[in-house]
């Protein structure tokens, strides 16, 4: 019998499943944000990871379980308007809409910083390479639907395979002193390294968009989604413990930390495999986050002006925000901490409302009610080392409720974009 598009037989089993998991939520981000929080708080970074990876846990059910009181609801802007109303939806979708085109430069900046550290090129190097990731992407979703789904989880297992070999060959050259003194700039200071690796909790609204693929949901989504925290936790240990533990103090002051992992072990000539491979990962998944953009700009555009609503109108905004990005980063100090520190402000109070949809949404006091209660704590912690980066999303909220205003209460709201499509970090 059918069964929300796929039946017991068909669809994705508890293998294929997590790998889609993966996909979703591993990007780039992976090469280069242990690092820069090792820089930020040392050896005490690990300690902000793991809370960020102990936090995935109940984020990830509690979207499991808002997810089962509606299938195919929307998303987490969804959840908000199921919730909170219409017009807490839209804030929602404008948060990302406006609030997280700036991860696009930062994504094309550490594939930029890779390319740069292989070939010696500094800091012009990666700019220009972060705007021809950012100009590429643009354009490839002007005029058409960009596709990147058959080739993500391709490059994801590349990444995955890159994580893996570089923990095997560097732990061996990794030094136990390195971890002491464990916190260097004091314990304060892992609120700023949770900051930049918030990223790591970016992907697991796709539970939302997964159920109608999976074999026999009900039974399988629990234990992909298992599997999958399970994974991407490991593959972060895999990364962070060894770029503590080899490079020491000089963790984070370089842009290419993984290579300067394998050049400890296997020499320089490793630097250019993973440039390219950086390029590349980088590039389709700012192609794909610049389509989950347009998609999410179309449908706020149909809603107020259909006749507005042609992709290169909605790609204007989040196009100037990014060339925005790139000119800082390219005329100041700006990099990419900077840009993911700003990106994270809007995508914090993403989560804390989607979160805490679910406790209006979920049984009050059910197992699934403490789940939403404890994750939409834990993420609401997160606002504390967001600080002023939050002015964002408040200007956003502030620019939604005037339209509002203006033009009447909105009848309800778009969906956030599909996570699958390759929006990670």
């Amino acid at each position: 019998m059918a069964r929300t598009g796929t039946t017991k037989d068909q669809g994705l089993g508890v293998v294929r499943g997590t790998a889609l998991y993966v996909a979703a939520i591993v990007g780039p981000g992976i090469l280069t944000l242990p690092a820069i929080a090792a820089h930020n708080a040392g050896p005490a970074s690990l300690v902000a990871l793991a809370a960020l990876l102990i936090i995935s846990v109940p984020i990830a059910f509690t979207f499991v379980a808002i997810e089962r009181t509606s299938p195919g609801a929307g998303g987490v802007a969804a959840y908000a308007t199921r919730a909170f109303g219409g017009t807490a939806g839209r804030i929602v979708g404008y948060w990302f809409y406006l609030g997280v085109p700036i991860g696009v430069p930062a994504l094309g900046l550490i594939g930029g910083g890779y390319l740069a550290d292989a070939t010696g090129g500094g800091k012009a190097t990666a700019v220009a390479t972060a705007t021809a990731v950012v100009l590429v992407a643009i354009a490839t979703n002007l005029g058409r639907r960009a596709g990147s789904g058959r080739l993500t989880p391709i490059l994801t297992a590349l990444l995955v395979a890159l994580v893996v070999v570089t923990a095997a060959v560097a732990l061996p050259h990794g030094d136990s002193s390195h971890l002491t003194p464990f916190a260097p700039r004091g314990w304060a200071a892992i609120g700023s390294a949770a900051l930049v690796l918030t990223w790591v909790l970016t992907g697991w609204e796709a539970v939302s968009a997964f159920t109608g693929r999976l074999r026999d949901a009900r039974r399988t989504l629990p234990r992909v989604t298992s599997w999958a925290l399970l994974t991407v936790a490991l593959l972060y240990a895999a990364v962070a413990v060894p770029e503590i533990l080899v490079l020491g103090p000089f963790a984070g002051s370089s842009e290419a930390p993984v290579t300067d992992m394998l050049s400890v072990a296997a020499g320089q000539a490793t630097a250019a495999v993973a440039a390219a491979l950086a390029v590349v990962i980088a590039l389709n998944n700012a192609v794909a986050y610049v389509a989950s953009l347009r998609d999410l700009g179309t449908a706020l555009f149909q809603e107020a002006a259909p006749a507005r609503a042609a992709t290169s109108r909605v790609l204007v905004w989040p196009s100037l925000i990014m060339l925005g990005g790139l000119a800082a980063a390219a005329l100041t100090s700006l990099g990419t901490e900077e840009l993911v520190a700003i990106c994270v402000g809007s995508q914090i109070p993403v989560y804390v409302l989607g979160l805490a949809a679910g406790l209006r949404l979920l049984p009050r006091y059910s197992p699934s009610w403490w789940l939403a209660l404890v994750s939409t704590a834990a993420v609401a912690t997160l606002l504390v080392p967001a600080g002023v980066h939050l002015l964002v999303p408040a200007a956003i909220a502030v620019g939604v409720l005037l339209h509002r205003g203006r033009h009447g209460r909105p009848t309800g709201s778009p969906p956030l974009p599909d996570p699958v499509k390759g929006v990670t970090a």
